[in-house]
């Protein structure tokens, strides 16, 4: 018994992940951004910088204003003389003079003299101190508009690297399931992870590298200079900030739970869409399409409730923060009013206090709009680290090693099989095919011909018994070492938007031209190709529909004849074709599956008739096996199923 681990249900989704915090799930966005910790570290260094440049904005027009129109007023009984604004810029300047030359040695000289001078010319003149303050406010406009733009910039690349990532690790793992998740899961479901979820998340992230790095810098840099200006008043405007995080954190909640439903909704909505644009010929030949797009406004009522909620909570929490912000602003107005009235505070304070803490409280504001972008990032950042962490139910064992060409024999040995934990399929079937023997697999519909072909390229696992290569097992053998070995053609021709050159040799760039136009003619494509625009360049559209479905299969075919394989598995693979082109493909098949191991799932009984071995699956075993002759004369199960399927195509070709 090969030991794979613990396995999980057939949709890949372990069984003991459980749904993270908002805050582990953004601390694991975060571990993607620190990837490109230069470009974070420059980011968050620009988002210093503009915070630094408002402050010196603030501090510079507030001491401006200080000094120019400071007027020396006598202290009252047990107050201390006010200082002068001016005399404490010069000393400040003596002061970093004199620790220069005490740390450096070296400090400029003059500088106090020049400061005296220009202390004098801005009181003399207060035209000149208006202009003073404007040139600063201008230069660090400048510097603040400079580093607002590479600090967006690095930000926006952060938040583009993190999402092509996860939208690659969402891919790659996805590439790396079983058959099994893309049977039980919604190409809806799973296209909207690639398309809005990965928006989404860029979305909320492009927030919080933009203002979540920036924003509580200015507010931390306004709330020092507020600290320093009058301690008291300042935590008197802090007051509000509690019950705006209560606020932010309620609504934040109530808007992640939306998100994620109207998530879910989009995928199902997807989904019904996708399955009408496939099927659009038949939704048109039934006249089906009034049925069609009431299911869709279904989806799309269901998704409008869960998107109005959401649009309800955001609306809420701009009107809530203000209103707290509003209260907060009264009750400072009048606490500071009554210091300006009692001469504790004078209006340069003032001025500069208003200002450090109304723009202290901006970047609160806009962190409350912010936060309900984070949420929703965190909504959809969920849904696609499930896709990222889903541990295939159908893995290759840690000592796997390659499987060597088929040799002997494959066997399937008392196999039984299930699909996800539901009634047994294969009830302990068991039977071999010798290397270069051509075996057909009948039975009525549900018997488990088709399983078996899903279950010899592993696409499912066992959950009893064994299938071998030559006596190994297939479970200890590498996902590549097998499937190179198998080629596969299904009922369901299945092709790509590309050329049809591509389309043959499908991903293999080492298969020549020659080697891709014989195995066009072994397949009877080459005459339809060559008549084409482009020839084997011609793109054939999505899923092939520029062609008709004999072409499809005989494009399918090929793909199949040009990897070369040691085991092909038909599965109804000329079900699409007249039966002209029927003829000419199943000696190009009888040609080509010469040496080969051949395993055809058929109905039309040419193909049945040709098969070295016929099995007749029944009830997941198997009930009868011989060649044509042999079971007819038995007037067993495969008469009858003869009798019922086969006897019209028997009285056509004249058997």
């Amino acid at each position: 018994m090969v030991d794979l681990g613990a396995q999980s249900d057939v949709t890949g989704v372990p069984a003991s992940r459980a749904r993270g915090t908002a805050w582990g799930v953004y601390r694991r966005l975060m571990g993607y951004a620190w990837r490109y910790k230069g470009r974070l570290l420059l980011a968050l260094f620009f988002a210093l910088v503009i915070a630094v440049s408002f402050g010196g904005m603030l501090v510079s027009i507030g001491t401006v204003v200080k000094i120019t129109f400071y007027e020396p007023a006598p202290p009252k009984p047990g107050e201390a003389a006010r200082i002068d604004p001016g005399e404490r810029l010069i000393e400040d300047i003596r002061g970093g003079n004199a620790w220069l030359e005490d740390h450096v040695g070296w400090a400029p000289r003059g500088l106090e003299a020049r400061a005296a001078a220009l202390v004098r010319s801005m009181r003399e003149d207060k035209m000149r101190a208006l202009r003073i303050a404007c040139a600063i406010v201008m230069v660090l406009a400048v510097v603040i508009g400079g580093a607002r733009f590479l600090q967006e910039y690095f930000a926006g690349a952060i938040c583009t690297y993190i999402t092509t990532d996860l939208g690659e690790e969402m891919y790659e793992n996805l590439m790396r399931q079983s058959v099994g998740l893309f049977e039980t899961r919604s190409s809806g479901d799973i296209l909207s992870r690639f398309t809005n979820d990965i928006f989404m998340v860029n979305r909320g992230l492009l927030g919080v590298f933009e203002k979540v790095l920036r924003e509580p810098l200015k507010a931390l840099t306004f709330l020092v200079i507020a600290i320093a200006v009058d301690p008291a008043l300042t935590f008197i405007g802090l007051c509000v900030l509690p019950p705006m995080a209560y606020v932010l954190a309620y609504i934040g909640m109530r808007v992640r739970k939306s998100v994620r439903r109207s998530l879910q909704k989009i995928g199902s909505m997807a989904s019904v869409v996708n399955e009408t644009v496939t099927g659009i010929t038949i939704v048109k030949g039934f006249g089906m399409e009034a049925y069609e797009i009431g299911r869709v406004k279904g989806e799309i009522k269901k998704l409008k409730r869960f998107l109005m909620k959401m649009i309800r909570d955001s609306a809420a929490t701009g009107p809530l923060t203000e209103l707290i912000l509003v209260v907060g602003l009264i009750i400072f107005v009048l606490m500071s009013g009554k210091r300006v009235v009692d001469g504790r505070l004078d209006a340069g304070d003032l001025v500069q206090l208003y200002f450090a803490l109304a723009m202290m409280l901006d970047p609160v504001r806009k962190l409350s709009a912010v936060n309900n972008m984070v949420q929703t990032s965190i909504a959809s950042a969920e849904r696609v680290f499930e896709f990222i962490d889903l541990e295939p139910d159908v893995r290759e064992a840690v000592d796997a090693a390659d499987l060597p060409p088929l040799r002997d024999r494959l066997r399937f040995e008392d196999v039984h099989f299930a699909y996800d934990g539901g009634a047994e399929v294969l009830r302990g079937l068991s039977f071999e095919v010798k290397k270069g023997e051509m075996v057909a697999l009948v039975g009525f519909s549900g018997a488990g011909k088709s399983t078996v072909t899903k279950l010899i390229p592993r696409f499912y696992d066992v959950t009893g018994g064994a299938i071998t290569f030559d006596g190994v097992d297939i479970r200890r053998a590498t996902f590549s070492s097998l499937r190179e070995q198998i080629s596969l053609v299904t009922q369901n021709t299945i092709l790509f938007d590309e050329s049809i050159r591509d389309n043959i040799a499908f991903g293999r760039a080492d298969f020549s031209d020659e080697r891709v136009e014989a195995a066009a003619r072994a397949a009877h494509a080459h005459e339809f190709i060559v008549r084409l625009s482009q020839g084997y360049a011609t793109r054939i559209g999505e899923a092939g529909l520029t062609l008709s479905g004999g072409q499809r299969q005989r494009l399918a075919i090929a793909r199949a004849i040009v990897k070369d394989p040691t085991i092909l598995i038909l599965d109804e693979a000329t079900s699409s074709l007249d039966s002209e082109s029927e003829r000419l493909i199943q000696e190009a098949l009888d040609e080509f599956v010469a040496g080969r191991t051949a395993i055809v799932i058929a109905h039309r009984l040419s193909t049945i008739q040709r098969a070295d071995r016929i099995l007749v699956i029944d009830e997941g075993v198997v009930a009868e096996q011989g060649t044509h002759q042999e079971l007819l004369a038995r007037d067993g199960l495969y008469k009858r199923l003869y009798d019922v399927q086969f006897a019209s195509a028997n009285q056509e070709n004249g058997a």
